[in-house]
């Protein structure tokens, strides 16, 4: 890479738009990377995530100029999980194409004229490093911070918050709706899982799986066994530990990746485990249900989503209890 270049027309960028940032209303913020004074309002934005970061930011109403984004097998760029979440890419955007996660062109971002840069652990430090000589480049751990904690962060950061204390209170008075309509959901066992079309590995979940195993938390469902003393988000299954899965409701996603049809998934199910819905009660009883894989995105629609679904599926019907 020229790094040369790319630092000179970074620098030239960031005297061309120096005093539009300096008028603004600065504040103090510290991320992972440090501490820098960022405008309370900004009005250019660059993600260096699609899913993680630009989609929240776009929905919280956040100004995105640029986003990192993927490419297809066939050269087409795109935001993983933008159509299925709110139907938007690059192509019926203004969000600019700035590369991939592992491919930033920095001088497209420079081109930009970014009043505020935003990046994850994931991103090569020596990039973000260069960034700064274009904007204040802050980087945040979605990890650390946890599903709350990062949409409250990134709406803290994009001017935000009282948008999102709003819809995130609503949220929460939902909850409490449909923990009424399903009764006792403590008493009741959810195990989350997830699984390529290929069957080749299987993962139940604690945490980590974005609105996905949020929802779960919140409802108040009880973990199963296999990940509820577990440091880790969670646990790599191997064939013969398959019944230490079950539960009285199995939940996995499907449309995580084109391939990833619902009966794609079943079959991937069965191809990982021969004879795995004989083996759990919950498959024999048709409770092991699949959800979108927008449920598992870091987004309030993705949230609330979930928690419809999740209730439809639980609240208000006769099931067939687990028992070990």
């Amino acid at each position: 890479m020229r790094f040369t270049p790319i630092l000179a027309a970074a620098a030239m960028v960031a005297s061309l738009v120096a005093a539009p940032v300096l008028a603004q209303d600065m504040h103090s913020y510290t991320g992972e990377n440090g501490t820098f004074d960022i405008p309370v309002e900004p009005q250019r934005i660059v993600a260096l995530n699609d899913q993680i970061l630009t989609l929240p930011l776009w929905e919280l109403g956040a100004v995105v100029v640029g986003s990192t984004g993927r490419v297809d097998g066939e050269g087409n760029i795109y935001m993983r999980g933008g159509m299925d979440t709110f139907g938007i890419d690059f192509g019926n955007t203004d969000i600019a194409f700035i590369g991939t996660g592992d491919a930033i062109d920095l001088e497209a971002v420079a081109a930009l004229e970014p009043d505020l840069i935003i990046g994850l652990p994931y991103t090569d430090p020596a990039i973000v490093e260069q960034l700064q000589a274009v904007a204040p480049a802050i980087v945040l751990d979605e990890d650390k911070l946890g599903f709350e904690g990062t949409l409250r962060t990134l709406a803290e950061l994009s001017g935000q918050s009282e948008s999102f204390a709003v819809r995130f209170d609503r949220y929460l008075a939902n909850v409490e709706r449909t923990r009424q309509f399903i009764g006792n959901p403590e008493e009741i066992s959810a195990a989350t899982t997830f699984i390529f079309p290929a069957g080749e590995t299987l993962s139940a979940y604690r945490t980590g799986m974005g609105a996905f195993t949020r929802v779960f938390d919140d409802i108040g469902f009880q973990q199963i066994d296999l990940v509820a003393g577990i440091a880790e988000s969670r646990v790599s299954l191997s064939p013969e530990r398959i019944e230490e899965l079950d539960a009285d409701f199995i939940f996995g996603c499907y449309k995580h990746q084109a391939a990833a049809t619902p009966e794609a998934i079943f079959a991937a199910y069965e191809k990982f485990a021969p004879g795995f819905c004989q083996a759990l009660s919950a498959c024999r009883n048709n409770q092991l249900v699949l959800l979108p894989g927008i449920t598992f995105g870091g987004t309030m629609k993705s949230l609330e989503l979930a928690l419809e679904l999740v209730e439809s599926h639980v609240a208000g019907r006769s099931f067939t209890p687990f028992e070990e």
